[in-house]
This record gives C-alpha cells, structure tokens and sequence, in this order.
C-alpha cells in the first residue's frame, strides 16, 4: 500500500506549518502531515467580565475578558514524516527555543475530490504528550499513535 494511501484512512488530515518563532527548523524538511482518526480540544472559552457603569441602571454591562483554550488531542493516528518525530524530541529537550508550530485540521469528507467540511487553525503549539501504542503482533491494524496532545496559543476556524 502506498504511503499517501495509508492516510486516507482517517477522517483529520493534519498539516503542521513552521511558526517563524525559531527552533522549528528540523521540521523544514518533508510533508509534515498526519492523519488521525479522532480531534478533541475544539474548544474556545471566553470569560465573561461584569462592568458596573455609572448612570445605567438596568445592571452590569456584559464584556468579554481573556479567552482560554484547551490542548488539544490527537487520537489514533499516524505520521509518515520522520521531521514529525525530530519535533516531538525537540520539545522533550525543552531547549531554547521552543519548537513551536502552527497548523491545520482538515475535517475532510468521504470523497476525496470534495472540499473539506471545516478547517480548523492552531496557533504556537508544543506538544506535552505522546503515547505510541502498545505493541502487539496479533493485531496488524494497529495504528502508530494512540494520543498527541498540543498546548497552543490560539484556535480559529477558517471560513469555507
């Protein structure tokens, strides 16, 4: 099976980009994509901030303060490109600097020749967890990477 064709399996394209901070350079080099079978962390929360103004008295006017977002994970996946390894090592070495990246989900559709159903937007990311799966010779369709979970500074959706 061709390499390109074994990510055609999953429903999230992953595309990484370099993040211009620095420290991202040993991943200049491939594709720098994956594919996984499941996204959790789409998530932006904005935190409410009550103002009291004077002279309006109907209550506290409604603003809305710092926003916050959670990792996100990446579940039962793969990458092809070995560049995706050279960064998860980086951010274990914890040099400076930081290996940030930014990057792409593509939820994509069952045809291929469709355009995909939501982009998402991922902004100065490191990753804080990998888990590789167990090893088990009993079953081949084991996938390379059970989780990945990516700190990051911003989430947006790209409009279609």
């Amino acid at each position: 099976m061709p390499a390109q064709a074994m990510l055609t399996h999953f429903n999230f394209a992953v595309q990484i980009e370099l993040s211009g901070l620095g420290g991202d350079e040993g991943l200049a080099l491939g594709g720098r994509k994956g594919a996984f079978s499941e996204v959790q962390g789409l998530e932006i929360t904005m935190e409410p901030v009550s103002f009291r103004e004077g002279g309006y008295n109907r209550g506290a006017r409604q603003l809305v303060g710092k926003t916050t977002n959670p990792p996100l994970v990446l579940k039962r996946g793969l990458s092809l490109d070995p560049a995706f390894w050279t960064w998860i090592q980086r951010c274990m070495d914890g040099t400076f600097p930081l290996p940030y990246i930014s990057g792409t989900i593509r939820v994509l559709q069952a045809n291929s020749t469709a355009a995909d159903a939501g982009v998402w937007r991922f902004e100065n990311g490191i990753a804080t967890k990998v888990k590789c799966v167990d090893l088990n010779a009993g079953n081949a369709r084991e996938v390379a990477l059970e989780e990945l979970h990516i700190v990051h500074e911003g989430l947006s959706r790209e409009q279609s």
